[in-house]
């Protein structure tokens, strides 16, 4: 073992005991050695991956660790917080919103002791169900779980930014794997939404699972290699997305005839296949759910009660100043608004920022300033680099894009969560960049670019915090921004 490597090790062994000393001294010692084994697992299962994959190095295992650690301290926070009033445990803990529904679910129906409580899509709720049939109730087993989903969709996306570009860019294959891993650090909210207990972490794992498996069609013809093992990772995806949400596996189908198309007569196998597994999860998963067919068609066409509900109730009260009564409007009119709601789904950074628990943390994983980074990165691409033959990386940024007008179609830019597993796909794309920058092609434009975007974004986070909370206005001690800036003119 090099040097490096025995200094790791020790890293991870501090870090595991540094965890269990201050859990066992806050949740005692049988809470705290249960709390430490469950991460550990958690961590050693994207750590394998990552040891097998092409292109590893101690960089990527840094990268991982540093992922971990900043998790961790999320996770155990949260584990304070959850049991940190009266009557409140790691067996009964201070869950809200869906993450209590999820949790009650699963406790219903491992011993009937606590009410019922109807979930959608049962998916993510029975891996709980099954953790508390081996392991016994306890908020850390799911906590830990998704922490494993999180941390294997790191290893994932530098998985495919290696074997996207490892043939498009001079950089190494272990700069592009450790590379893809650091940019994830970017997602600061959908972190923070995947470790909780909520489905993001389970559909986050499950989007890079098929897009690194997808990525074959859209890669070099050396990194086409044993595509049966693409083909069992689609399934895993699949699975996953069936059992959790089935609606993402539309957006999945969108990919797969996008990175086929362009070698259609390499690709259509693959394709073909893929398909197949598509349509088997989403008819079974259709069926386990508490959805149908009909009911997807009535999310397109608007008739969906949730989404009326968050756009015109509570701190999601300000939509309708942006986009009207966006969800009573005609699919044509709705088509028609697709640059404003990409817009406000790409911009708007707080859909819930009126919480009743205004923490440090509960902002942090609001505020997506360090997406606008990755975001502003994609769009150069989009717009300065997309259009150039011997600029482009073919097919592979399409995907995203599409998805994310998709998902702004349906929603119309009001629901952020359901983007964040999006997100990681533009990670590639925005490491292309990074790679043509490095190699000395369109710096100055880039900058420019930047420059520009930063101040678009400020102008955007003034105008969203006076749309919400009229929170200019009150510190300028006007009635509304327009008539402060009215005033300037006299």
């Amino acid at each position: 073992m090099t040097m490096p490597k025995l200094l790791l090790l020790l890293a991870e062994v501090l870090l595991f005991a540094i965890l269990a000393v201050t859990a066992s001294s806050h949740f005692g010692v049988n809470d705290g050695l249960r709390i430490t084994l469950a991460n550990i697992v958690a961590y050693l299962v994207p750590r394998t991956i990552l040891c097998r994959a092409r292109g590893t190095s101690v960089a990527a295992r840094v990268v991982l660790l540093l992922m971990t650690v900043f998790l961790l301290l999320v996770n155990y926070l949260n584990l304070v917080e959850w049991t940190s009033f009266g009557g409140y445990t790691l067996h009964q803990p201070n869950l809200q919103g869906d993450s209590l529904k999820y949790y009650k679910w699963a406790w219903h129906y491992y011993d009937h002791s606590v009410p019922w409580e109807r979930v959608i899509f049962p998916g993510f709720p029975f891996m709980i169900l099954c953790l508390f049939k081996v392991l016994g109730v306890n908020v850390i087993w799911p906590q830990a779980l998704n922490l494993m989903f999180t941390l294997t969709a790191v290893v994932l996306t530098g998985m495919t930014t290696r074997r996207l570009l490892v043939r498009r860019v001079k950089a190494t294959p272990s700069a592009l794997l450790a590379g893809g891993m650091l940019l994830y650090f970017m997602l600061m909210y959908s972190l923070m939404m995947s470790v909780s207990i909520l489905k993001e972490g389970s559909i986050s794992m499950a989007m890079t699972l098929a897009g690194f498996a997808m990525s074959s069609m859209a890669a070099s013809d050396e990194e086409r290699f044993q595509p049966w093992r693409d083909l069992l990772l689609m399934v895993l995806a699949c699975v996953v997305m069936g059992a959790v949400r089935t609606t993402y596996l539309y957006i999945v189908l969108a990919g797969i005839v996008i990175l086929a198309l362009p070698h259609l007569r390499r690709n259509w196998g693959m394709a073909l296949a893929m398909m197949a597994l598509v349509g088997i999860a989403l008819v079974v998963g259709t069926e386990f759910a508490a959805y149908s067919f009909d009911r997807h068609v009535k999310i397109v066409n608007g008739g969906w009660n949730m989404q009326r509900f968050y756009v015109i109730r509570g701190p999601q009260g300000f939509y309708p100043k942006l986009i009207g009564y966006y969800f009573l409007f005609s699919p044509l009119h709705r088509a028609a608004m697709l640059p404003l709601t990409a817009s406000i789904q790409f911009f708007v950074p707080f859909p819930w920022l009126n919480g009743d628990d205004p923490t440090f943390f509960n902002y942090l994983c609001r505020f997506s300033y360090t997406w606008y980074l990755l975001g502003g990165a994609a769009l150069f691409y989009y717009v300065v680099m997309s259009w150039r033959r011997l600029e482009n990386m073919g097919a592979w940024p399409w995907w995203p894009a599409l998805a994310f007008v998709m998902l702004a179609y349906v929603m119309g830019g009001s629901i952020t969560r359901y983007v964040l597993p999006v997100q990681p796909l533009f990670i590639p794309v925005v490491m292309y960049v990074l790679c043509r920058l490095f190699e000395g092609h369109r710096r100055k434009a880039f900058v420019r670019w930047m420059i520009v975007f930063a101040l678009v974004v400020v102008v955007m986070l003034v105008v969203c915090l006076e749309l919400q909370e009229g929170a200019v206005s009150r510190a300028l001690n006007t009635p509304s921004l327009i008539d402060f800036l009215k005033s300037l003119r006299h």
